[in-house]
């Protein structure tokens, strides 16, 4: 039997938000239609009315999730700002959005890497922008050189491993309490 809906909303929503809850609580795999649907206190042939299949529904989860932590930091990318500043803006907005949306944040973390190839374009998007943000600042000899796979593997491993961290349980939140400390750490990295 079908518990009563938590929230308000479209069941389309409610249905990404159980999809995101239970992904980080019982991993992508282990978020089954059936306790989606049962989570939203609907029938799961009612889920496919909204989602074609379960790979739909953590599709759009995703895509929601990282369309909305990129928005700020696409617009940051197309400034002039000097990098340490950028740097530092990027690291706010990431850290501000894990601690107003931990679960959202880690559902996205958590997305193991096999799905890549079905989440598409969207998989890599802060990526590709931080990349061409890196690659810009080196081309205008504002940071020192270095392959650019290496300079997104050392701010990635910087920058999200307080998100993880916190999760774990191994330091206390909220995550915008070590921007500054994980920035400089960042700036002493890249600068010439």
């Amino acid at each position: 039997m079908p518990n009563k809906p938590t929230k308000l909303g479209s069941t389309r929503d409610n249905l990404r938000d159980a999809a995101i809850r239970l992904g980080v609580r019982d991993g992508i795999d282990g978020a089954s239609i059936r306790t989606i649907a049962r989570e939203v206190g609907i029938t799961e042939g009612a889920v496919y009315k909204h989602y074609t299949n379960k790979d739909e529904l953590i599709r759009e989860a995703y895509t929601s999730i990282v369309e909305e932590m990129a928005r700020d930091k696409a617009v940051l990318v197309k400034t002039d700002l000097p990098f340490e500043h950028a740097v530092r803006a990027w690291i706010k907005l990431t850290y501000q959005y894990f601690d107003e949306n931990a679960e959202a944040f880690s559902y996205v973390l958590l997305m193991p890497h096999r799905m890549a190839e079905r989440l598409g374009e969207v998989y890599s998007k802060q990526g590709q922008l931080f990349r061409s943000f890196f690659v810009r600042s080196m081309q205008e000899k504002k940071i020192r050189q270095m392959d650019p796979d290496l300079g997104i593997a050392l701010f990635t491993g910087m920058v999200l491993n307080i998100p993880r961290l916190i999760n774990d349980g191994s330091i206390p939140g909220p995550a915008s309490t070590y921007t500054d400390e994980i920035a400089d750490a960042v700036i002493r990295v890249f600068s010439i």
